[in-house]
C-alpha cells in the first residue's frame, strides 16, 4: 500500500488579513503615532491585540479613510 500523501502546507486565503504595526499604520495614514493613538483610544480605529501588542488591520484603516472622505 503506498504512503498517504503529505499534508501540502496552508494555501494563505485571497482574503488574508494584513496586519500593521503601530509606526505602520501611522504611516499609511500619515498621521503622527500619537495621533494614531488618541484614534484608536477613542474607538474611530479599531485594533486587535496579538501577543499583547497592537496590530491594525489594513481594510480597518482603508475603511477609515472611506469615511473621512466622506465627511464622517
Amino acid at each position: 500500500m503506498p504512503d498517504p500523501k503529505p499534508p501540502s502546507p496552508p494555501v494563505p486565503s485571497p482574503k488574508a488579513t494584513r496586519l500593521l504595526t503601530p509606526p505602520e499604520a501611522a504611516a499609511f495614514l500619515s498621521v503622527s503615532p500619537r495621533t494614531l493613538t488618541r484614534l484608536t483610544a477613542t474607538g474611530d480605529l479599531p485594533h486587535v491585540r496579538i501577543g499583547g501588542q497592537r496590530r491594525y488591520e489594513l481594510e480597518a484603516l482603508l475603511a477609515y479613510v472611506a469615511r473621512q472622505r466622506r465627511g464622517g
